[in-house]
């Protein structure tokens, strides 16, 4: 049984009320992905959603009633709901603090179950079990997403899925998103599709002169200060790993 949100709420109670609640209600069917899979890894990286896979479903508009009712069994709630094209996103509000549950829907989704640990306890709250991505899936999703918006924090989540949880990318997975690549930078605009080779070289030309400043100028507020140094040859040995694995002998 879900434990009662303690009162006035913190984001991170907000954030752990719903993992153990959602898996309460859904089960296995909820699969938690993204930065907050990370922080149940013990990462560091701050973030200010939580995201969701729900599966088996083919629409988002099959689960968002359900989701907006489980948030709103919450005393005094405030609960935004809105539907686009890729993302349902509910933004639950109490005593003034914010999260937001971001979530899609799949056919299937290779999950694991994962306790809350570390992070209910910080919350004076036992450990429940949850559903998160498979790793290996999780990392091929999150080389891909590197590889379309080129972001440092998707490399710092490569770096710590391949460091921290001993995971190799899904190849079916990536190159399934290779196929079908997109991106909105303007010089990978006119990609229809990409080849392994070409993402190796992408990812070496990335890091080859990746410094601790360049990363602490995008993730500052992200990551505490001190988890900056070293970090730049950190990720590099992890991405050395991730290539290795993409273009075997």
């Amino acid at each position: 049984m879900t434990a009662k949100l303690k009162r006035p709420a913190t984001q991170n109670g907000l954030f752990l009320w719903v993992m153990h609640r959602f898996a309460e209600e859904f089960e296995e069917h909820a699969i938690i992905k993204g930065g907050m899979a990370l922080r149940l890894l013990d990462s560091p990286r701050n973030t200010m959603d939580i995201d969701y896979l729900f599966v088996p479903f083919s629409s988002k508009n099959e689960i968002a009633d359900q989701v907006e009712r489980v948030l709103n069994e919450i005393e005094d709630a405030v609960i935004t709901v809105h539907l686009n094209s890729k993302v349902l996103c509910a933004e639950l509000r109490v005593d003034g603090v914010a999260i937001q549950v971001e979530a899609n829907v799949a056919a299937e989704c290779a999950s694991v179950p994962m306790a809350t640990g570390g992070f209910a306890r910080s919350e004076g709250h036992p450990s429940q079990i949850v559903r998160v991505m498979d790793f290996a899936h999780a990392l091929a999703h999150k080389i891909s997403a590197w590889n379309e918006r080129r972001l440092l924090r998707d490399l710092y989540d490569c770096y710590f899925l391949v460091s921290h949880a001993g995971a190799l990318p899904d190849l079916d997975i990536l190159d399934h998103r290779l196929k079908k690549f997109q991106s909105r930078l303007p010089h990978l605009r006119k990609r229809g599709s990409m080849s392994r080779p070409y993402l190796v070289e992408e990812l070496q030309k990335a890091v080859i002169d990746l410094s601790d400043q360049d990363l602490e100028s995008e993730l500052v507020g992200l990551l505490p200060p001190e988890e900056l140094a070293g970090l730049a040859i950190r990720i590099r040995t992890a991405v050395s790993r991730i290539t290795a694995c993409l273009l075997p002998e």
